[in-house]
């Protein structure tokens, strides 16, 4: 297993049956939008897709309302 300072937190290893797996030392959340593996065939191809990874990670996550929530507040407005 590897580790690159382009990916901190990612632990690389070869796959067993050929090309590349990523995975992340400390795993996030499953409703989070973002992913705990990452493969690809080549290195190359891994690194495109930590970098889209890393890209996902640094924008603000979703903001969730509960369902009904729009309507209360605008009756309440109202």
């Amino acid at each position: 297993m590897t580790t690159t300072k382009r990916f901190p937190g990612w632990e690389i290893m070869e796959g067993a049956g050929g090309g590349y797996i990523a995975f992340r030392a400390i795993l996030v959340p499953g409703d989070s939008g973002l992913s705990n593996v990452r493969c690809g065939a080549t290195l190359s191809e891994l690194f495109q897709h930590l970098a889209q990874e890393m890209r996902r990670q640094e924008r603000p996550p979703p903001r969730r309302q509960l369902p009904g929530s729009q309507f209360y507040l605008s009756q309440s407005i109202a």
